[in-house]
């Protein structure tokens, strides 16, 4: 078979090697651009995670925030009822200059009663324990004699000071249960729990 030498093509050996260099630089170049874009993606996913972790940093401090803000709102106002009992119980020492080391005081659970009553029973004859008339304007307040003696001044946070002068069958312990004229104010008055101050009568 003849060949037909005027289609054939003839290439320098110099530009076949030129091109062959180019070639291998494309090829480099290629790779350090997959390398470049993998980089940029690795950094770019770093990035995202680095905003993300933020994020949730930024919305937990928030949170904590908001935290700190309710309790040091709760905190507020239990420090505003410490100072003010604090406040009347210098006020209640002010009035009694003989409160001394044998005073004390603690919480208790008050109440109200009336100076006669169809339930004393046989009890129901005006007078109190140590048998003076259970008149509302002596400020009298009953309680548990061998916890409080008879005589001692006892002093009820926001009432004011009491004569301990009569007891009760359910006034046992730290309870106490003050004179008043009138069922109304006893009913009003319900059960409260008082920062009481209780100053023993002096021998």
């Amino acid at each position: 078979m003849e060949s037909d030498w005027n289609k054939a093509v003839v290439v320098d050996s110099r530009e076949l090697q030129r091109l062959t260099s180019d070639n291998t630089e494309l090829r480099k170049w290629n790779t350090r651009l997959r390398l470049g874009l993998g980089f940029f993606a690795g950094l770019s996913m770093a990035t995202s995670t680095g905003l993300w972790w933020q994020s949730e940093h930024v919305t937990n401090v928030a949170r904590e925030a908001r935290d700190c803000h309710k309790n040091v709102a709760r905190s507020s106002k239990v420090l505003s009822a410490l100072s003010r009992s604090h406040e009347h119980i210098l006020a209640a020492t002010e009035q009694a200059p003989s409160v001394g080391t044998k005073s004390w005081g603690r919480r208790f659970t008050v109440t109200k009663y009336l100076p006669r009553s169809e339930a004393y029973g046989k009890d129901n004859d005006g007078l109190t324990a140590t048998l003076i008339k259970a008149d509302p304007n002596r400020r009298i307040v009953a309680v548990d004699p061998k916890l409080i003696p008879y005589g001692s001044q006892v002093w009820v946070e926001g009432l004011g000071w009491f004569d301990a002068q009569d007891c009760g069958g359910a006034i046992k312990g730290f309870r106490l249960d003050l004179l008043t004229a009138t069922m109304e104010d006893a009913m009003a008055f319900g059960k409260q729990d008082r920062f009481v101050i209780v100053v023993p009568p002096t021998v």
